[in-house]
């Protein structure tokens, strides 16, 4: 009797508690929204945690290979600091060549622009001076013509909302540094305790789950950080294929920066289907400021590379690394694309992999039970 008292207890605040939220929705958003901004830095830094502690965990298990054979054996921490370090010091070093490849390439382009406006000067020059617009009657009359007050009271209406639009923006600059500082040193410390933290969360779902619902919820767990660690290592694959594709394609056809875009390629490509349209638009970029007749050449060979690489190599590959199909990786892409962005096509793919897996051994017991009743 009282454990149905209590069953109807719960349903009853339960259903009051949704009752009064949906009537307050605005005000239980902002709430949300608020929390959200809160706990943000710690959102991100976890997300950067477990894209460093892939490379990390890769790295230490070749070191605790490589120690097998030595005499004295160092200990798990300092193989774990180690390879953390080495993880970092490989990551800061990809970023610092892109940075040389890419310095130098935009100081010519810069360069050659401004040698190209120079050269132009003297025929603009000689534009405006047989420009009948530069009678200097007709500019009197013109001058004339303007109403300076309202002229005045434009210019500084545009400075009051320039101003209010620089401080928003120096605010929301200052805001995403900070956030982003605190991620990273989250993430850090995230990496660095991973064993501590993940017991503590073993110990707390243990604590106030059932022993059935915690031992599923901690395999899924086990499982999702296993098809996250071959989705990125896959996604890395994918993306020095697209790039070298793309150096190929540039070089076959004579466009500038083949090596650039290539590089570039390859690093924006780590999120999928979104980061080849980033390095698109920096390739068109790059070649509009070099050679502009190429612009239309490069976009052509750039999409095409592109939409062969995402129709039959991608899916392919990264579907391949984490057990699913390339149609089901195109779908789970496509779906985490909508519902969360560059975030969710980045943990759709591996989390699908995991429900598809979870559901064909769920399927698999229940025709197992079916035939022995039927015997």
């Amino acid at each position: 009797m009282e454990t149905k008292t209590k069953q109807y207890l719960t349903v009853t605040v339960v259903g009051v508690s949704l009752f009064a939220a949906l009537m307050n929705l605005s005000d239980v958003l902002d709430f949300m929204g608020k929390i959200v901004s809160l706990i943000l830095p710690v959102i991100v830094g976890g997300i950067l945690a477990l894209f460093i502690n892939v490379p990390t965990s890769g790295i230490e298990k070749r070191l605790k290979r490589f120690c097998g054979r030595l005499k004295k054996q160092p200990s798990d921490k300092l193989l774990h600091l180690l390879s953390f370090a080495l993880a970092l010091i490989c990551i800061l070093l990809v970023l610092f060549w892109a940075l040389t490849l890419l310095a130098p390439e935009l100081v010519s382009s810069c360069q050659s622009v401004y040698e190209q406006i120079e050269a132009d000067i003297p025929r603009w020059t000689a534009y405006l001076k047989e420009n009948p617009a530069g009678n200097p009657g007709r500019l009197e009359e013109w001058l004339a013509e303007i109403n300076w007050k309202q002229v005045a009271e434009n210019i500084s209406d545009g400075i009051d909302a320039l101003v209010v639009n620089l401080a928003d923006i120096l605010s929301s600059t200052v805001n995403v540094v900070i956030t982003a500082a605190f991620a990273v040193i989250i993430s850090i410390y995230m990496v660095l305790g991973k064993e501590k933290l993940c017991g503590n969360a073993r110990k707390l779902v243990c604590a106030y789950v059932k022993p059935a619902y915690a031992e599923h919820i901690l395999r899924f767990c086990r499982m999702f950080s296993q098809s996250f660690a071959k989705f990125l290592a896959g996604q890395c694959s994918e993306a020095v294929i697209l790039g070298v594709l793309v150096c190929l394609a540039f070089t076959v056809f004579r466009l500038p920066y083949g090596s650039l875009v290539g590089v570039l390629t390859a690093i924006c490509a780590i999120i999928p289907y979104v980061g080849a349209f980033i390095s698109c638009l920096v390739s068109v970029f790059l070649v509009l400021l070099a050679e502009p007749t190429m612009v239309v050449r490069c976009l052509i060979v750039y999409l095409a590379v592109q939409f062969i690489e995402n129709q039959f190599i991608y899916p392919r590959v990264v579907g391949g690394s984490v057990g699913l199909s390339p149609f089901y990786t195109l779908i789970a892409a496509m779906i985490g694309g909508k519902l969360f962005g560059i975030i969710g096509i980045l943990f759709f793919i591996p989390l699908t992999a995991v429900v598809i897996e979870l559901v064909k051994e769920d399927a698999e017991k229940r025709l197992s039970r079916r035939e022995n009743y039927s015997v």
